[in-house]
């Protein structure tokens, strides 16, 4: 199993933030391995995903459930048959002048040879997603 946290201080506010991190059908538009993503169900505080993401040869769709528990938490899971586990976890909270966003990612996949390449790439591929919501909240936001 492959686990990773990072945090970061974002110069927004709390809510905007949040809902940049809620909105995954824009994610192909910054983050670089994301080829897709489309929600297909949605409640109040709950969404459900198909997304497609791809390095170089790789790529692979999954399905996700995002629980939203605004503004602080973000929780993403996958009932996908490709992972044992998967598991992404947002927390943002208020500081002054923005917010202090973390990131938790846990991922198992079921495929030994793609869990070898998730575990030298997982820790890079986190660092540059929040690089990548750090850049696109400084351009949309505020």
């Amino acid at each position: 199993m492959t686990a990773h946290r990072d945090r970061r201080f974002i110069a927004a506010p709390i809510e905007q933030v949040f809902d940049l991190i809620a909105d995954v059908e824009r994610y192909p538009e910054f983050l670089p391995i994301w080829r897709s993503a489309r929600v297909y169900e949605r409640d109040r505080d709950e969404y459900m995903t198909l997304q497609e993401v791809g390095l170089g040869p790789i790529r692979e769709r999954f399905h996700t459930r995002t629980q939203l528990l605004r503004p602080q938490h973000i929780q993403v899971s996958s009932p996908d048959p490709l992972f044992h586990a998967f598991y992404i976890c947002w927390t943002l909270s208020p500081l002054r002048g923005g917010c202090k966003v973390g990131i938790e990612l846990t991922w198992q996949m079921r495929s030994r040879p793609l869990q070898r390449a998730i575990d030298l790439f997982l820790p890079t591929a986190a660092s540059t997603m929040v690089n990548a919501f750090e850049k696109r909240a400084r351009a949309v936001l505020v």
